[in-house]
């Protein structure tokens, strides 16, 4: 039933839609399976970028490939998952699956909940196959807009100089320079 939904949802939307259909599969999922944190990163680069979440904070909005269960899968394409003990009050079982069309890992959609079963591997994968077919028709014009995104706020960064953490108070920078025996640099 959640994955009909799932697929009725990801076939019916538009580019001109404002919304995001990934955020309303996942909703779908926490509200059908009460699980605790839903995650889609896509793959950009050599990151893996949040693109839509529901639930508990997710640990970062972009991931290095191999850094953590979600920049692993992104990487390698195969599936994580993480079984907590009993005596790790803070953790809960994590599922990682790669959003892949063939061999080609385009993403990552990563589930937390106390009650991962047998059962929530099968529907995982299958909304992850779900959202790969859709992130390679109909979604294209998503992917498109977070490159932008990635690329823009990669730009931004680069942009800004590089200001060392001692010069950012100049009249204290003077005075260490000065005490140093260093010449200003007016």
């Amino acid at each position: 039933m959640l994955v009909a939904e799932a697929k009725r949802v990801l076939d019916s939307w538009r580019p001109t839609n404002r919304h995001s259909p990934l955020d309303e599969v996942l909703e779908l999922l926490e509200d059908g399976r009460r699980y605790e944190s839903l995650s889609v990163y896509l793959v950009l680069g050599e990151r893996v970028n949040l693109v839509a979440h529901r639930g508990n904070a997710p640990a970062s909005d972009s991931l290095a490939f191999g850094e953590s269960n979600i920049g692993s899968v992104a990487k390698n394409g195969i599936t994580k998952s993480k079984d907590i003990s009993v005596g790790d009050p803070k953790g809960r079982p994590e599922l990682a699956v790669p959003i892949k069309l063939a061999a080609r890992v385009l993403g990552v959609l990563n589930v937390e909940s106390s009650r991962l079963s047998a059962a929530d591997n099968i529907l995982v994968h299958e909304v992850a196959h779900l959202i790969a077919r859709f992130l390679t028709s109909n979604g294209k014009h998503l992917v498109r807009k977070a490159r932008e995104a990635a690329a823009a706020a990669l730009a931004d960064s680069a942009a800004k100089p590089y200001r060392a953490t001692s010069d950012k108070n100049a009249a204290e920078a003077s005075a260490r320079r000065a005490a140093a025996g260093e010449a200003s640099r007016a």
